[in-house]
């Protein structure tokens, strides 16, 4: 999964603030998203890549991909970033929450454990009834 914005400065998506607001404008994608990869690969969290962004004529390109407890892609980064998030992936409830994982400019990450009135198992449910309508 990878995101485009028209944004043009990726230092303008790396605050707080920013990662809050731009979670709650692509909430029904990452809700449909992790479950999904829920469903095929187990717990885990999806990553939005800001240190990978890149730009393009058509905006802001940040890579976003899931990464499941105890997978292979977990193994190559060399584990979670921290004890806290690793706790969060195993408490988390994945028909209520989403994990995202924030990797940031200045190299640090931060997580945060969401949920909506719109769940994960409905925000999927709803992204597959309208990509089948012809």
């Amino acid at each position: 999964m990878g995101l485009t914005l028209p944004t043009g400065r990726i230092e303008d998506l790396d605050t707080p603030d920013a990662h809050i607001t731009f979670v709650r404008s692509q909430w029904r994608d990452f809700a449909a998203f992790a479950w999904k990869k829920y469903l095929s690969e187990g717990r885990g969290v999806v990553v939005i890549d800001l240190r990978n962004a890149s730009k393009s004529g058509e905006g802001l390109h940040v890579p976003t991909y899931y990464v499941a407890d105890g997978s292979e892609r977990l193994a190559t980064r060399g584990g979670w970033p921290n004890g806290e998030i690793a706790d969060v992936v195993k408490e988390y409830d994945p028909e209520q929450d989403v994990v995202l994982v924030f990797l940031r400019l200045d190299g640090d990450a931060f997580y945060y454990n969401v949920s909506d009135d719109l769940t994960p198992p409905r925000a999927y449910e709803r992204g597959r009834v309208q990509t089948s309508r012809p």
